[in-house]
């Protein structure tokens, strides 16, 4: 049925035009204001309305459409979606906390980027059992300066190498996972009263989620298959005034580009010339990589982040900032500022994990089972373009003729495969290309992730006839 319903845009703030459209007919649907199967004004009667250009409400429509909220046909007008959920949900699916992102049971998860199963949860259980009981005046204290260095060394021993050379345990600041360093960088590093931080244009989530929490801006840097662009950068950090670029040279995700040695020198003497800190992002740090990183090309500069999470458990949250040589102590105030330090069973288990050889164990089955997966994954869409790493959980697969990325991405969801769309790694106002990521060690058993992959292949080869044209 036809609607006088207008979108109204009030409350956009600063948020991009067409969004803040989308945003409105969502809630006019929650709300029960626009009802399934009601038609929604013309795009050139709604740019009168309410005074933006024609081309954006066509933005927004078309958008909503590709996500499944609106329908639209030739000359029949564009109408809200029949058995469309009446809940808005949030605008972005990374937009809920990580705690309450559980997957439904029967799905297969290839939407978290999580570690594989190699058994750790019992040779942690058993290392557990061999710490010495505690003294009389243990767990009486806050943690002690000093007391975590033997797990600093450990961390340091485990990062060095030819992309990161030697690294003093003086410099590594224990954090509570990547996350949680990449916000410390951000606390020690931001000023002033509008601080900007510079990424790929393409990012990971939590990216965004740290700048937030510093009211940080962050605005993105354009790249391509050699990396970000120096030229990018150098212009972004010149109208912005930014003081951080955070980079993932060695493996970017989503798209699992590996930066090429020239561009990485080029984006050092950037990053020197405009006065840049670099916040270099090595969590999947498993991935074999043979060339120099930042700390390395601008030692004087570079913080590397690195954590456990993806290559022996997430559930530790245990990380770690390294700083420029002797330059740690600010980051190693912000997070004392937050929390003293690393809970003591943590700090003795990972120390015991760590010098007893256990943990360079569980990361080798990880980094065995990961590379499983890779294999799989080329054997069953190779054919269709996908993009893979050695060793890198994840796999980056452009959309081929026919689908468009969030299409595909709700076909997939009905046959229950859950992926995560480009436009979800994507900054504000930033491109997103057409393309999903995979992510490959979620699935437990290699039958499920085999069936999977066996449905990703049919949806892959049988794209919906009204977008072959």
């Amino acid at each position: 049925m036809d609607t006088i319903w207008f979108p109204d845009l009030s409350g956009a703030g600063a948020r991009p035009k067409h969004q803040a459209l989308g945003l409105s007919v969502r809630e006019a649907i929650a709300t029960g204001r626009l009802a399934p199967g009601d038609r929604l004004p013309p795009v050139r009667e709604v740019a009168w309305k309410v005074g933006v250009t024609p081309g954006t409400v066509a933005r927004a429509y078309k958008d909503l459409v590709d996500q499944g909220v609106l329908r639209s046909g030739v000359g029949k007008g564009t109408f809200v979606a029949e058995g469309l959920a009446a809940a808005p949900g949030p605008e972005r699916a990374d937009d809920v906390p990580y705690m309450m992102a559980q997957v439904p049971q029967g799905r297969f998860n290839l939407r978290s980027a999580q570690v594989a199963q190699v058994g750790q949860g019992a040779a942690l259980a058993e290392l557990m059992q061999r710490l010495p009981a505690p003294g009389p005046e243990d767990y009486r204290f806050y943690p002690q300066a000093g007391s975590d260095l033997a797990l600093r060394q450990a961390m340091a021993r485990r990062s060095e190498g030819p992309d990161h050379g030697e690294i003093a345990a003086e410099d590594v600041v224990l954090t509570l996972g990547a996350q949680h360093a990449l916000v410390t960088a951000m606390m020690a590093l931001l000023h002033g009263p509008r601080p900007v931080v510079l990424t790929e244009e393409l990012a990971y989530p939590g990216i965004r989620h740290a700048a937030a929490l510093l009211r940080a801006e962050v605005q993105g840097v354009r790249f391509d298959e050699e990396g970000p662009l120096p030229e990018a950068l150098d212009r972004a950090a010149a109208e912005t005034g930014a003081q951080i670029f955070v980079t993932s040279a060695n493996t970017h995700n989503p798209t699992t580009t590996c930066t090429s040695l020239s561009r990485r020198r080029e984006l050092a003497e950037v990053a020197r010339a405009r006065g840049l800190q670099i916040v270099e992002d090595d969590c999947f740090g498993y991935a074999e990589v043979d060339l120099p990183g930042y700390r390395l090309l601008a030692p004087e500069r570079t913080w590397l982040v690195t954590s456990l999470s993806k290559s022996i458990s997430p559930d530790l949250r245990l990380g770690a900032l390294v700083g420029p040589e002797g330059r740690a102590e600010p980051a190693r105030v912000a997070t004392h500022h937050q929390f003293f330090g690393l809970p003591r069973p943590l700090r003795d288990l990972m120390t015991l994990a760590m010098e007893s050889g256990v943990a360079a164990q569980i990361e080798a089955k990880v980094k065995a089972a990961s590379q499983a997966r890779v294999e799989m994954v080329r054997g069953a869409l190779g054919r269709f373009g996908i993009v893979t790493r050695d060793h890198v959980p994840f796999a980056w697969l452009p959309m081929p003729r026919g689908w468009r990325a969030s299409s595909f991405s709700r076909a997939a969801e009905g046959e229950a495969v859950l992926l995560k769309a480009a436009d979800e790694f994507a900054l504000i106002d930033g491109r997103a290309p057409n393309a999903v990521r995979l992510a490959l060690t979620a699935v437990g058993e290699d039958a499920d992730f085999a069936e999977a992959l066996r449905r990703l292949s049919a949806l892959l080869s049988n794209p919906p006839s009204a977008m072959e044209a």
